[in-house]
């Protein structure tokens, strides 16, 4: 059994979450694994070369035979889907999940790109792969991607969202992209989610447990915990057994976010990022013929 649907991105819009609400019908089905990066892999680089990208290298699926053992555990009745953040962002990838099957279905999730590229370093950060202030870490944006550091660090180019969509656009009919935006997903989970049922063709009657949100970025109030909960260890080893896997991650990630603060984007910094950002809001804005002035 193969994908009806992707969830493609953007990265840090709320992928996580939907990711997990979505896994929660029990019309659909979502392997564990997030982020397998199949239709990409053709376009990444021998290596990725970032502090900490060695996941990006080594947990990715290449292989037809091993993407297709992620759905092996679907039942015939359910649809199937998977999540990979950064198939929105490579070139060529909109055209590979077309040629595979031209019927796929697109879910699309969008934020504030000024947030997004902030909480993509905040992320990171929290992960303690960045060293740079963020507004060094800007600068530094072009250089990494030269040396072939995983999109995360790109900051800026992931939310430059026109030309990524419009690929998406191109390929597949409009009918099968569905694009959400961060803010409405936040302020009105339930209605989201019952219209991303409505538009997989499952009960959108069904209520998941949206009080956890998952893989949220900040820095830990204490590295010490934070790294217990988040990293293997003897003791989680042993009652792994003893706790089921989808309770094991609901417990991970509520604990996870109670140790995590939010800080503050420089105001001027800010300010710049809107101003570079404009011109692409302006042309989102008219491919998706949807108001994004709160954007701006």
């Amino acid at each position: 059994m193969l994908p009806h649907f992707l969830l493609v991105g953007a990265a840090k819009s709320g992928t996580s979450s939907l990711d997990r609400y979505l896994a929660e019908h029990p019309q659909i089905y979502i392997p564990p694994k997030k982020e397998a990066h199949y239709f990409s892999t053709p376009s990444f680089p021998p290596q990725f070369k970032g502090k900490g990208d060695e996941g990006m290298n080594t947990e990715t699926i290449r292989q037809r035979e091993q993407y297709e053992r992620l759905f092996a555990a679907a039942h015939e009745s359910q649809i199937v889907g998977e999540s990979s953040a950064f198939y929105l962002y490579f070139p060529d990838t909109a055209e590979r999940i077309a040629a595979d099957n031209p019927h796929m279905k697109i879910i699309i999730t969008l934020r504030n790109p000024v947030d997004r590229a902030y909480s993509a370093y905040m992320y990171l950060r929290r992960d303690e792969r960045e060293e740079l202030p963020f507004e060094a870490a800007l600068e530094a944006e072009e250089k990494r991607k030269m040396q072939d550091y995983e999109p995360m660090w790109l900051y800026k180019e992931l939310s430059l969202y026109h030309s990524q969509i419009k690929r998406y656009f191109q390929v597949f009919p409009k009918e099968q992209v569905k694009v959400i935006l961060f803010e409405d997903f936040t302020s009105d989970t339930r209605q989201t989610m019952r219209d991303v049922y409505s538009f997989l063709g499952v009960d959108p009657t069904f209520t998941a447990d949206t009080s956890i949100h998952y893989n949220e970025s900040g820095l830990p109030k204490s590295r010490a915990l934070f790294n217990f909960i988040s990293q293997p260890n003897g003791l989680k080893e042993l009652v792994k057994p003893l706790i089921p896997s989808a309770l094991r991650e609901r417990l991970g990630n509520r604990a996870k976010s109670m140790l995590l603060e939010k800080v503050s984007m420089n105001p001027d910094t800010r300010t710049a990022l809107r101003d570079y950002f404009h011109d692409d809001v302006m042309k989102l804005q008219d491919l998706l013929k949807r108001d994004l002035g709160a954007w701006l």
